[in-house]
């Protein structure tokens, strides 16, 4: 099984043959544009669909100099010391700034 990073490493390179002039906001827009598909469709549990949003993000990293399994990891360590609720419209939200 490859990690995160070895993953990442394979998602960039194969964008840099599709598209080497990629810059991070190019990204960003690509990956809204695939959120908005993803929330769109009636193919919201459709698993190529939210592998696309990975696929961007993790080369969006990859474009910033980020470690993506570094930072999920510190990001997840913030998170399980937050205290969080779950707001009108599902969606958890953390109720302390730690």
């Amino acid at each position: 099984m490859s990690s995160i990073k070895e993953l990442q490493q394979e998602i960039s390179a194969w964008v840099d043959t599709v598209n080497p002039g990629r810059t991070p906001i190019s990204t960003i827009s690509k990956l809204l544009e695939e959120i908005g598909e993803l929330l769109g469709s009636e193919r919201m549990e459709d698993e190529l669909e939210l592998a696309d949003l990975f696929i961007l993000a993790l080369d969006l990293g990859t474009i910033q100099n980020i470690d993506i399994e570094g930072a999920i990891r510190k990001k997840l360590a913030i998170n399980k010391s937050r205290t969080w609720k779950i707001a009108d419209n599902g969606a958890m939200k953390h109720t302390n700034t730690n």
